[in-house]
């Protein structure tokens, strides 16, 4: 095994960083009591937990109480989409997504599709231009939720928010849910494109199991977790309190770098698609308009599979597609979906980057990755 360590999966997770590890062991330690206990030091940890959803309001740029934790963006989304689709059922069985999501959100449709309700799934194309059109003519009175993720997982699609959300409250009374997990940290997201967000910490350099589900005060939603009063009666259970304070602290930071780290970001991305471009075998799938922190590509020739784990044996991580679905065979529903044909969907790569990669780690993945498909054979 190599010694080299290059990690360009930045869209599966990311190391904590510092200021949320010393948190989570601070608070940990200094605030352990169970917030909802109605003794003194339950209260302190009331305290502490209201802080933190104060100050993540503050960055988001929503209020305190539209801010409600979860353990990550896969719990957020299906409270988020099933929340609504089920409170809303009696009036709004048409609910709206792309063919494009995280499996977190299109499993849930699948799912409510199954129980009757009537799923549209939008098409986009190879440029990531979603049918708006297509989206114009299913809104109707009957449509009580549109589900649109903002920046996609696999690809890098930006998907145009808010003529989306525009389009959406023009024709119908439907709430918009936006997974913003891809987003959060390195694209502006306004808070006024949006009635349901989520997002995951782990990928902002928080840690694994713990989230948010931004809900406007005016949304209305079933919880799926009954048993106790905690967030505002909508996910009942013990708040994982040394979580939701990290998450806080590596929000704030993640923001405070978002611009440093997108100029690294592009840098990177534009000299590994113009290395790649120059290759024969390889497919740039990633548009040019999308996010500079996720580059996408697919082998005319070469299993995609094979070639990332000849990377890992090489010291250098990269994903094949969603880390949802990477373990699973089969080609990538997202390529599929715009349009590409099989080979290529099933035998795309993903480079996704945090912004504190460098062009040396650049040119040494163009090598070793040159390399490998010269000496591995063709499939």
């Amino acid at each position: 095994m190599s010694k080299r360590c290059i990690y360009f999966d930045c869209a599966a997770t990311v190391p904590p960083c510092q200021e949320a590890l010393s948190t989570f062991e601070k608070i940990s330690l200094s605030s352990f009591a169970n917030s909802s206990s109605n003794h003194g030091l339950g209260f302190e940890s009331s305290k502490m937990l209201e802080k933190a959803r104060a100050q993540i309001g503050k960055y988001l740029h929503v209020l305190p109480e539209e801010v409600l934790f979860t353990s990550g963006a896969s719990e957020g989304n299906n409270l988020a989409i099933q929340g609504v689709a089920r409170h809303n059922a009696s009036w709004g069985k048409r609910i709206i997504t792309t063919k494009g999501e995280h499996p977190s959100v299109l499993e849930v449709f699948k799912h409510l599709e199954k129980e009757g309700f009537d799923v549209v799934y939008l098409d986009y194309d190879k440029d990531g231009n979603l049918d708006l059109q297509q989206l114009s003519s299913a809104l109707n009175e009957h449509v009580s939720l549109v589900s649109i993720m903002a920046v996609n997982n696999e690809v890098g699609y930006l998907f145009p928010l808010e003529k989306i959300y525009s389009l959406v409250k023009e024709k119908s009374r439907a709430l918009l849910h936006v997974d913003a997990t891809q987003a959060i940290g390195k694209e502006n997201l306004s808070s006024s494109v949006y009635d349901l967000m989520t997002f995951s910490g782990h990928k902002i350099t928080a840690l694994k199991g713990s989230g948010v589900l931004v809900k406007k005060k005016r949304v209305e939603l079933d919880p799926l977790i009954y048993g106790g009063s905690q967030e505002n009666g909508l996910r009942a259970g013990t708040s994982a309190l040394p979580l939701d304070c990290a998450l806080a602290s590596a929000l704030r930071v993640t923001l405070a770098s978002q611009n440093e780290r997108r100029e690294q970001a592009k840098k990177v991305k534009q000299y590994l698609s113009e290395e790649l471009s120059k290759m024969d075998e390889v497919v740039i799938t990633s548009p040019v308009n999308s996010t500079p922190f996720i580059l996408s590509f697919a082998l005319k020739e070469h299993k995609g599979s094979v070639i990332a784990q000849a990377l890992s044996n090489e010291g250098i991580y990269i994903s094949t597609k969603s880390a949802c679905s990477s373990r699973e065979e089969g080609y990538s529903y997202v390529l599929k979906s715009a349009g590409y044909d099989e080979i290529l969907s099933s035998n795309g790569i993903r480079l996704s980057f945090y912004g504190y990669e460098t062009l040396e780690q650049a040119k040494e993945f163009m090598d070793v990755f040159s390399s490998l498909l010269k000496d591995i054979k063709v499939r």
